[in-house]
């Protein structure tokens, strides 16, 4: 009876699989299955590499062939080519909490990049990529949300030894995983690009970085960006792994940004801004954490620049199927406490994450003291859920409330501190190594800085699908 038991349900399963198949159900998973075993794309492209597919056994799938294109017989000369396409809807009732007038507007972002990576002989390669980005239908744009044509990096890479590498040229930049003050920003629909020069060497456990770029001034035409002629960004960056794989490291850095026409406070002048910070990230079990503490000294417009910033977000995950992680994380950025006096408090976050305190914009590190608990689940391997709140005051009553990544609101210099609460749902869903599909809503209630300035609470909802090959 049981032998018969079993061969009935071996029957079962062989007609669902089979009907699963022919409904066009079961090819997707098992091509997701498979996809998944090569390694993850990175968000930094030029970090990827797909040398190991010179093994024509390890390729998964037909798209691995132009990963890995040998120019040369024994493949040591080889071209990569990729790419992605992400759209990207938001909707919002009340752009910059509709101070100013500012009406709803709903609109779609569509980001193009394609990418060429070639590995010559003796530690050359030249990486080129281009991208073109569409805003259709927003009401008021800015620089990062249109380019329609335009060289996004275009660098060459020397390694005259194995640990020292050498790039020129225009390339994105970001030195560790929160990004917080030097990021790809790729929230935005044009990424963050800077043109110059950067030295990487590496010893060991300990990775330095030393650069001198500019930004790169976008346009909305066709090739006709250019670096920014009026600032100069440089540094040196450290950090030291403290396990064999740097997943926990301690960073150190230095870094300068030169301004010609900066603006705080209604007051424009030269910006000579020095960046003196620590960091510590990585995980010990369970547990897992990102601190970072930066100094800002230097002179605006004949003052001097006396300012800070100060992260830390801290983690726990449980055991179990959905692995839930518990967060908790402080971020707080100085304010100009008397604007009346010869010192300029209002910190400057360089380059930020345009993303990191949330997907629609309106939080700077900027005058900020924020505090936001978390919690995120995986109910499955490809599907991963966060709930958060937080709280946010100005660091200083006398400063203003800033938009990101560091634009002050009018009508609010002065007064209360209150900010507002934030309360945010994002879903996220992966499908294999190529599609990302993404859901989010905000909203964020109108404290009473913003209502003393005219402003009122915000909701704000963004769904994205992106594929990368």
């Amino acid at each position: 009876m049981r032998l018969l038991e079993m061969r009935m349900n071996a029957k079962a399963r062989l007609c669902v699989s089979r009907l699963l198949a022919a409904c066009g159900v079961l090819a997707p998973c098992q091509a997701i299955a498979q996809q998944s075993q090569p390694p993850a794309f990175k968000p930094d492209r030029t970090a990827e590499d797909y040398s190991y597919l010179n093994d024509r056994n390890k390729r998964a799938s037909a798209l691995d062939r132009i990963k890995f294109v040998p120019v040369a017989h024994e493949g040591d000369v080889y071209a990569s080519f990729g790419g992605e396409i992400r759209e990207r809807a938001e909707t919002i009732d009340r752009p910059s909490f509709g101070v100013g007038g500012r009406e709803a507007d709903s609109y779609m972002l569509q980001r193009i990049l394609l990418h060429a990576d070639v590995h010559l002989e003796s530690g050359l390669r030249v990486f080129g990529q281009l991208g073109a980005e569409k805003a259709f239908g927003k009401q008021l744009l800015s620089p990062p949300d249109e380019d329609h044509l335009d060289v996004q990096q275009l660098f060459v890479e020397v390694k005259p030894r194995p640990q020292l590498a050498i790039r020129l040229g225009r390339q994105e930049m970001a030195f560790n995983t929160s990004q917080r003050f030097v990021s790809f920003r790729d929230g935005t629909n044009v990424r963050q690009n800077f043109d110059g020069a950067r030295v990487t060497l590496t010893l060991g456990r300990l990775k330095l970085d030393g650069f001198a770029v500019r930004p790169v001034r976008l346009r909305r035409g066709i090739f006709d960006d250019a670096g920014n002629r009026q600032q100069a960004f440089g540094g040196v960056y450290g950090a030291l792994g403290l396990d064999s794989r740097r997943s926990t490291t301690i960073d150190g850095y230095w870094m300068y940004l030169d301004r010609d026409a900066a603006t705080f406070g209604g007051v424009s002048g030269e910006e000579h801004r020095h960046n003196l910070g620590l960091r510590s990230g990585g995980g010990v079990g369970k547990w897992d954490w990102d601190v970072e503490g930066l100094l800002q000294r230097g002179t605006f417009a004949g003052q001097g620049i006396r300012a800070w910033g100060f992260a830390a977000d801290i983690g726990y995950t449980a055991p179990g199927h959905w692995r839930p992680r518990l967060g908790l994380r402080l971020d707080s950025g100085s304010g100009d406490r008397r604007a009346s006096d010869s010192t300029l408090g209002t910190f400057n976050p360089l380059f930020p994450k345009g993303p990191y305190f949330n997907e629609a914009n309106v939080t700077s590190f900027a005058n900020l003291v924020a505090l936001r608990p978390s919690v995120r689940v995986q109910p499955g391997r490809i599907l991963s859920l966060e709930a958060a709140t937080q709280w946010k005051w100005k660091e200083a009553r006398g400063d203003a409330v800033y938009l990101g990544p560091a634009a002050p609101l009018a009508g609010t210099r002065g007064g209360p501190r209150g900010i507002g609460q934030v309360s945010t749902i994002d879903a996220t869903l992966q499908l294999g190594r190529h599609w990302n599909l993404r859901g989010y809503y905000l909203h964020h209630s109108a404290g009473e800085a913003i209502e003393a300035a005219g402003g009122h609470a915000i909701d704000f909802a963004m769904a994205s699908a992106q594929f990368r090959f």
